[in-house]
């Protein structure tokens, strides 16, 4: 949604990484991604935040980043530790790209639930449980200035700010008006359902994607092509990727126009797409590609009133 301010909203940076809830007992620590699959082994580094955790049981929801020299997120150098858990490999990607586990909201302490306290209490409780330092940091907020505060973190590089209800309960699992995120460009996810044919330079590679979302009816549609936002590194790691998925019939209904041959493709792939708005027959204007979602399911990709009214 727009940047907006009110007094009944905490305002947060959005950290652009990848969200993990953070399960912390008697000295042990279990990262799961939003899929709930354990990452653990992945990011090592953020074993040893236990003892700045000041709890003996704690799940703690939040995002881990990879931060520039300035403090900003880096997705791109944090998409290079995805998936790898060889204990060398892992080691090295650390040294070159290590993570921080940004911690922004409280599910349980010591044997309690907490998920139905307002947020306003959970942060509190939250912030005095951590203790800042390498690899956590807690992720504060202001109050009522949104607006302002929007502008500030466009300029320090950051996606955009999330507006919560400063008395709302933790909801597992859905979607929910309690948070609204303002961001610089509008974004959404879309599963590649196919791919025209490369020219030129890209002639090895694919030309544009074919993007698809399900609408209300779970019923994939098509939304548009992505022909722009792709680097060589990312043309090069997506057609293997494509090339393991052809499938001989299209898996979305209805005419596609595209200016070569469509090969398709089974609809597993996520990509985050950014785009201008969206048109009254439910395509993307000015489509780019941002980056794949490797930690997002094809079925989450939804056309659903949120996305349509923005």
């Amino acid at each position: 949604g727009d940047p907006f301010d009110s007094d009944n909203h905490f305002f947060e940076l959005k950290w652009d990484g990848l969200r993990a809830l953070l399960f912390l007992q008697d000295g042990k620590l279990e990262l799961q991604n939003r899929n709930l699959l354990e990452v653990t082994a992945s990011y090592p580094e953020i074993q040893t935040v236990t003892r700045r955790i000041r709890a003996k049981k704690a799940i703690i929801d939040g995002e881990v980043v990879v931060l520039s020299k300035k403090g900003i997120p880096d997705f791109g150098k944090l998409q290079n530790r995805f998936g790898i858990e060889d204990p060398k490999r892992v080691e090295t990607a650390r040294g070159a790209n290590p993570v921080t586990y940004v911690a922004f909201d409280l599910l349980h302490l010591n044997g309690k639930d907490v998920i139905k306290d307002q947020l306003e209490i959970r942060k509190n409780t939250l912030q005095d449980l951590i203790e800042e330092g390498p690899h956590l940091l807690y992720a504060d907020h202001i109050e009522k200035k949104g607006h302002q505060y929007y502008s500030e973190a466009l300029k320090l590089g950051f996606e955009g700010v999330i507006g919560k209800e400063k008395h709302s309960p933790y909801l597992i699992g859905v979607r929910s008006s309690f948070w609204i995120k303002s961001k610089g460009t509008r974004t959404l996810d879309a599963i590649v359902v196919g791919y025209t044919h490369g020219e030129g330079m890209r002639a090895a590679t694919f030309g544009s994607l074919v993007m698809a979302m399900y609408d209300d009816k779970g019923k994939l549609v098509h939304v548009g092509n992505v022909g722009g936002g792709f680097d060589d590194k990312t043309l090069l790691l997506i057609k293997p990727m494509l090339d393991k998925l052809v499938v001989r019939k299209p898996v979305i209904t209805g005419p596609v126009e595209a200016p070569s041959p469509i090969t398709w493709v089974k609809p597993s792939i996520v990509c985050e797409i950014m785009y201008a708005n969206i048109t009254t027959d439910k395509k993307l204007r000015f489509p780019r590609f941002k980056r794949l979602r490797t930690d997002k399911k094809s079925e989450e990709c939804r056309l659903d009133e949120d996305i349509l009214s923005r």
